[in-house]
C-alpha cells in the first residue's frame, strides 16, 4: 500500500501493462481491491512492464512501475528423446533434440544426470549448451541410466531418460554407410573444391584405405583424403577443366580394423557429377540506407550494395515500380557481387524509394514432417535418413543422414522443379524401409496480400497524427507481419516511410510533422511472400492542434430596460474551445414562438454587453447569447426569464461595477450605514457645496446601503446609494449536523449573508480528521445547501467546513465548532439471563451488544412491565451487564427488557424471553461434597468446606458422633447462603470421629445419611 494515502482511504488499485517494445500502457483492471493480481492472456515469450496506481476519493495517484521487463514464460518441455550415440569402456556419448516447446523463453542449457543400476540417487554430471555430450570416467561393465533436462529462465523441464546401457567396449565389424553418396550430385564450379564424406562403422576404429580403379589412391596436394573417428573424407581441390560440368566419377573404399582384418571393397559408387552449387541471393547494405537520405538539389548521391548467391544473382534497380536504365545522369555499375547507383544533378523528381532486386534459380525450401514407424524393430529409433529426387530423374540424392527428430527443413530447391522425398528410420540393427512423399512443386505457397483499406486520421495536433486503416481483404495465405505507413506532404512529391519498426496493429502514431502542413497517407501490408500494393490514398489532413466550438457565455443578465430597448450583459465562456473568442451573437424571440431573430451585426460583437433596440413596448422577449471562435458558433446561454421592454421605475441608488470595486466616491453632507455599521474605514470631506466619502481597499463587508442626509433650518432630505463590492462571498451561515450514522454525516447550511456581488455558483465541502491539521475536499461542486459526507471511518472524530464560490473565487469558510464522532445508536444487548428471583426482587444478567455503534457504551436501561399493563417503566440504570430489580409485589407477573446507550442514543430493547413471577423459590436442601474423609497431621489446622443448595436458606446443625458439636475458640463453624465451613485449629487425637451436618428449611428437612465424614489425626 502507498505510504501516503492522501488523507483518504484507498478505494481500489489500477493495474496496467505494456510490452517492452511499446511506449503506451494499456489498462488490465480499474477495480482491484486487493494488493495482488494474476494477469492472464499474456503473449508467450513477450517481455512486459507493469505498473500499479492507487485511487482514493480524490483521484488517481502516482504509479509504481516494475524496474525491469518481465518475460511471460514457463519451464520448457523435456527433450523429445535421449539417444545413446556411442559407448566405450569408460564413456557414453549422448545426443538429444531440442524440446518441442521452449516455454516462451530461450533455452539456456541442458542438465545431465546419471544413475547406477541398483541406486535410487541421480548424480549431477554437467550442464551444457549443446545438444550432445560425452560422459567420461564411468566404471567399466556397470549399467547406467542417463537423463537430460532443458533449462530456461523460468526453470528446469521434466527429465527425459535414456535406455539403460552397460559401459563396455563395443566390437563391430567394419562397414560403410554409402547411402549418402549413392547417385549424389556434387555441385562445384571450376576452381572450387569437391568433398565426398562417407560414414565408417566399426569398433575398434577401422583403418581406412582409398583406391581408384583398383589402385591405391595417390594423395597429392590437390587430391587427398582425411579420416575422422566416424567418417572418411575425400577432397579434390581446385577443380580443373578436366573436372568440367557433368564430369562423372565412381569411388569405392576398403576398411580394416583390429577386430575383423580387411573388409571387402565397397561396391563402386554411382557416378558423382560436378555441377554448380545453388545458394539463394542475399543483399547487404550499409545501415545508413535504412533511414531516408536527405540532400540538396544539384547534389550527387550514391546507393551501394553487396550481394551473395550461387550462381551469381541478376541485379535490377527500380524506382516506383519502374526499372532504371544506365544513363549519363543515373549511372548503374553492376559486378558479380556488388552494385552502385550514382545519381547526378539531383532534382525533386529524383526523390522516392529505390529498390534493388537480386534473383537466381535457387532459394526455395520446404519443410518435411513424419511420424515414427509403427514397428521399431525391437530397438529404439536412433535417427532418420532423408533423401530427395527430381521427378524427371531416377537417382535419389541425400538430404540429411542423421536427423534426430521427425521434422526437417530442406533448402536449395530449384524454383519450378518438382521433387519427391523419402524418409528411412535407423536403429542399431540398420536402416528400415522408406516412406515416400507425394510430388511437390518448388514454388512459393503464398502470394503478397491485398492492399489495406483506405487510411483515416482519428486524432491530430500540430506535430503528430494517429492513422487508422482496415485489414486487407486477403492476407495471401500468410499472416500479416508488418504494415508500412507512408506519408506525403501536399507541398512535396515523394512518399516518406513513417515507421522504422514492424507495425502489426491497425493504427500508428505518425510524429515529427510540420505545423500547418497538410499530409496524405497510404499503407502497405507485408507477409512472407512480400509487400502488397499500397492502399488508396487518404484525404489530406492538416497538422494543427484540434479546435472545438466554445462553451456558452457565463452569467447572462439584464442591466436595464426601456419602453423600446433591453440592455443585457454577460461574461466570457469558461471554455473557449482551444481558440480565442472572436465575438458574440445575440438572438431574440417571442415567448410563445421558436423563431429566433439575430439582432447583432453579422461580424459579431466584441463587447460583453449589448442594447437591443426597436422593441415593442410592454412586450416580453426570450433572449439568448452565443460565443464565436475560429471553429464556429458555440452553445447558447439563455437570459433568465422573459425580460419586458418597459421603463424601469427605481429609487435612486448607485451600483458600482467592477472597475470601481477598490475606491467608491460619493457626494453628500452626512453619511451613515443602514444597519449602523461603522464608517471608521471611510474618509469624509465636506464643504458647503459637496461632500466626498472615500473607502479605500474595499472588501465584501463594505457592501450595503449608504444613506446621505441633508439638513437645514427648513428640514431634511435623505437619499441612499447601494454599494455592491464585487468580491468572493462571505462564509455560509448556520452550519449544522443534521444526521450521523456509523459511516456518514449529513450537513446543512444557509447561503452567505454577503454573496460578493455575484450569484453563488456552488459550495465546496471539506473534512478533516480531528487528529490531522489539513482539510481534504469531499465535494467541490455542490449546488445544494446540504450534503451527505461518506464514506467515513467509523468511530473517528471529524471536523467539517463549507465554503461558497462565485465568479470571483472561493469565499470564507464556516466550520463545525466541535468535532463530530462518526457513530450511531448501538445494537440491542445480547441474550438476557434470569439469575435469581425472590418474592420482591429479580436478578438479571445480559451480554454486551454485538456492535457499539462506533461509540463507547455509557450504560444500560432496565425496564419492566406488569402483566396487564401497556406501559414500560424504567426500574434500573446501570453501567455493568447485570442488575438486581427490587420492590416487586409478591405473586405479580413481570416482563423485563434491557436497552444499551451510547452518546448517540439508546438502542432498541432486548426482552427477557419469558415473564417472571415474584415469589420465593423453594429448593430442598442438598449437599455438593466431593470427599467424605479428611486427614490432617497433629498440630495442623483443618478446614472442611461443605457447599450446599436450598431455598429458603436452610438452618445448619453440626454433630460429632451424634452429639451436637460444641464450638470453642479452637473448633467452630461459619455459615453463608450456600456453604458451611468447619474449622479445627491445631488438630489432635480427640478431634478424630464422625461428623454429621444437618440442613433443614421450610421445604423439607434434609439429613445426610450413610455419609461419613471421618477426620484422622496422625500423631508424631
Amino acid at each position: 500500500m502507498p505510504l501516503i494515502d492522501g488523507g483518504s482511504r484507498i478505494t481500489n488499485y489500477i493495474v496496467e501493462k505494456r510490452e517492452s517494445t511499446r511506449k503506451a500502457y494499456s489498462t488490465i483492471t480499474t477495480k482491484c481491491s486487493k494488493c495482488s493480481l494474476r494477469i492472464p492472456n499474456l503473449a508467450e515469450g513477450c517481455e512486459y512492464y507493469f505498473r500499479v496506481l492507487a485511487e482514493n476519493e480524490f483521484g488517481i495517484g502516482e504509479p509504481a512501475e516494475t524496474a525491469e521487463p518481465i518475460r511471460a514464460s514457463e519451464a520448457p518441455s523435456p527433450p523429445e528423446s535421449l539417444n545413446i550415440m556411442d559407448i566405450t569402456r569408460n564413456s557414453v556419448s549422448l545426443a538429444w533434440p531440442k524440446p518441442l516447446h521452449d516455454g516462451g523463453s530461450k533455452i539456456t542449457g541442458y542438465v545431465i544426470e546419471a544413475q547406477k543400476k541398483g541406486s535410487t540417487q541421480w548424480t549431477h554430471i554437467t550442464t551444457v549448451k549443446t545438444l550432445e555430450y560425452v560422459v567420461k570416467n564411468l566404471t567399466e561393465n556397470e549399467e547406467y541410466t542417463f537423463q537430460v533436462m532443458a533449462v530456461n529462465s523460468a526453470g528446469r523441464s521434466d527429465p527425459r531418460e535414456s535406455r539403460p546401457v552397460v559401459v563396455k567396449e563395443q566390437m563391430m565389424l567394419p562397414e560403410f554407410d554409402l547411402r549418402g553418396i549413392y547417385q549424389k550430385t556434387v555441385i562445384a564450379r571450376a576452381g572450387d573444391n569437391i568433398k565426398v564424406e562417407i560414414p565408417v562403422l566399426g569398433r575398434p576404429r577401422p583403418t581406412i584405405t582409398w583406391k581408384k580403379e583398383d589402385q591405391l589412391l595417390k594423395q597429392t596436394q590437390r587430391v587427398n583424403f582425411e579420416n575422422t573417428a566416424t567418417a572418411t573424407i575425400l577432397t579434390i581441390n581446385e577443380c580443373i577443366r578436366n573436372d568440367s560440368e557433368d564430369a562423372a566419377y565412381e569411388f569405392r573404399v576398403i576398411a580394416r580394423n583390429a577386430a575383423g582384418a580387411v573388409s571387402h571393397p565397397s561396391e563402386p559408387s554411382d557416378a558423382i557429377t560436378c555441377r554448380d552449387e545453388i545458394e539463394a541471393p542475399r543483399i547487404m547494405v550499409d545501415a545508413k540506407y535504412k533511414d531516408t537520405l536527405v540532400l540538396k538539389a544539384g547534389e550527387v548521391f550514391k546507393l551501394e550494395a553487396d550481394v551473395a548467391g550461387r550462381p551469381p544473382p541478376t541485379l535490377v534497380w527500380t524506382k516506383e515500380g519502374k526499372e532504371l536504365e544506365d544513363t549519363a545522369k543515373s549511372e548503374i555499375k553492376i559486378a558479380d557481387f556488388s552494385t552502385v547507383l550514382t545519381n547526378k544533378d539531383s532534382t525533386r523528381r529524383d526523390g522516392g524509394a529505390y529498390t534493388l532486386t537480386a534473383s537466381n534459380p535457387g532459394g526455395f525450401k520446404c519443410v518435411l514432417s513424419w511420424l515414427p514407424p509403427l514397428d521399431d524393430g525391437g530397438a529404439n529409433i536412433d535417427h532418420y535418413v532423408v533423401e530427395k529426387r527430381e521427378t524427371s530423374r531416377l537417382a535419389w540424392t541425400s538430404v540429411a543422414t542423421e536427423v534426430p527428430v521427425t521434422k526437417l527443413k530442406v533448402t536449395k530447391l530449384l524454383k519450378g522443379n518438382e521433387y519427391v522425398f523419402r524418409v528411412m528410420a535407423v536403429n542399431k540393427y540398420g536402416v528400415g524401409e522408406s516412406l515416400e512423399s507425394e510430388p511437390v512443386l518448388a514454388v512459393n505457397p503464398y502470394v503478397v496480400p491485398d492492399p489495406p483499406k483506405t487510411p483515416e486520421v482519428t486524432a491530430a495536433n500540430k506535430d503528430s497524427m494517429i492513422v487508422c486503416w482496415g485489414h486487407p481483404d486477403s492476407d495471401g495465405g500468410s499472416p500479416i507481419t508488418n504494415y508500412i505507413v507512408e506519408r506525403r506532404d501536399r507541398a512535396g512529391l515523394r512518399w516518406v516511410k513513417c515507421n522504422k519498426r514492424a507495425v502489426t496493429d491497425l493504427r500508428y502514431k505518425v510524429s515529427g510533422l510540420t505545423e500547418g502542413h497538410e499530409y496524405e497517407y497510404r499503407v502497405k501490408a507485408e507477409n512472407a511472400a512480400g509487400v502488397s500494393e499500397p492502399s488508396p490514398n487518404s484525404q489530406f489532413y492538416k497538422a494543427i492542434d484540434t479546435v472545438f466550438k466554445p462553451g456558452p457565455p457565463g452569467n447572462p443578465r439584464v442591466l436595464d430596460t426601456s419602453k423600446s430597448s433591453i440592455t443585457i450583459a454577460w461574461n466570457k465562456p469558461i471554455y473557449d474551445g482551444g481558440s480565442e473568442i472572436t465575438g458574440y451573437m445575440v438572438e431574440i424571440a417571442l415567448p410563445e414562438e421558436d423563431e429566433w431573430k439575430i439582432v447583432t451585426p453579422s461580424a459579431g460583437l466584441k463587447a460583453t454587453s449589448f442594447t437591443i433596440t426597436n422593441l415593442k413596448e410592454n412586450q416580453e422577449y426570450k433572449i439568448r447569447i452565443y460565443a464565436m471562435n475560429a471553429e464556429g458558433i458555440g452553445e447558447p446561454a439563455l437570459v433568465p426569464g422573459t425580460p419586458k421592454a418597459e421603463e424601469r421605475m427605481l429609487a435612486p441608488e448607485i451600483e458600482l461595477d467592477a472597475e470601481l470595486r477598490k475606491v467608491v466616491t460619493i457626494r453628500a453632507l452626512k453619511w451613515s450605514r443602514e444597519h449602523g455599521e461603522s464608517l471608521d474605514k471611510a474618509t469624509i470631506e465636506s464643504t458647503s457645496s459637496y461632500t466626498l466619502l472615500t473607502v479605500g481597499n474595499v472588501n465584501r463587508f463594505d457592501s450595503g446601503k449608504y444613506i446621505l442626509t441633508i439638513e437645514n433650518s427648513s428640514g431634511s432630505k435623505s437619499a441612499f446609494v447601494i454599494v455592491r463590492v464585487l468580491d468572493t462571498p462571505g462564509a455560509p451561515q448556520n452550519l449544522k449536523i443534521k444526521e450521523v450514522s456509523k459511516s456518514s454525516v449529513t450537513l446543512t447550511w444557509d447561503p452567505p449573508l454577503i454573496d460578493g456581488g455575484s450569484k453563488i455558483k456552488n459550495y465546496i465541502v471539506e473534512k478533516r480528521e480531528a487528529t490531522r491539521k489539513a482539510y481534504s475536499t469531499v465535494m467541490a461542486n455542490c449546488h445544494k445547501t446540504s450534503w451527505k459526507v461518506e464514506p467515513l471511518q467509523e468511530g473517528c472524530n471529524y471536523y467539517f467546513r463549507v465554503l461558497a464560490e462565485n465568479e470571483y473565487g472561493i469565499g470564507l469558510p464556516v466550520e463545525t465548532p466541535e468535532s463530530v464522532k462518526v457513530s450511531e445508536r448501538p445494537l440491542p444487548p445480547g441474550k438476557i439471563t434470569l439469575l435469581d428471583v425472590t418474592r420482591n426482587s429479580v436478578s438479571l444478567t445480559w451480554e454486551k451488544p454485538e456492535h457499539d455503534g462506533g461509540s463507547r457504551i455509557l450504560g444500560y436501561i432496565v425496564e419492566m412491565q406488569s402483566k396487564g399493563s401497556d406501559k414500560w417503566a424504567t426500574c434500573a440504570t446501570v453501567k455493568v451487564t447485570e442488575a438486581i430489580i427490587t420492590g416487586l409485589i409478591q405473586g405479580e407477573e413481570y416482563s423485563f427488557r434491557v436497552s444499551a446507550q451510547n452518546e448517540k442514543g439508546i438502542s432498541d430493547p432486548r426482552q427477557l424471553s419469558v415473564p417472571v413471577i415474584a415469589k420465593d423459590l423453594v429448593i430442598p436442601p442438598a449437599f455438593k461434597l466431593l470427599f467424605t474423609t479428611f486427614s490432617v497431621l497433629a498440630g495442623e489446622d483443618l478446614k472442611v468446606d461443605v457447599p450446599f443448595i436450598g431455598r429458603p436458606k436452610p438452618s445448619i446443625v453440626w454433630l460429632k458422633d451424634n452429639v451436637p458439636l460444641r464450638q470453642t475458640t479452637r473448633v467452630n463453624e461459619e455459615n453463608t447462603d450456600n456453604n458451611t465451613l468447619l474449622t479445627i485449629k491445631e488438630a489432635c487425637k480427640e478431634d478424630v470421629g464422625q461428623y454429621l451436618v444437618k440442613l433443614s428449611n421450610s421445604a423439607v428437612t434434609g439429613l445426610v445419611e450413610n455419609q461419613r465424614y471421618e477426620f484422622r489425626v496422625i500423631a508424631r
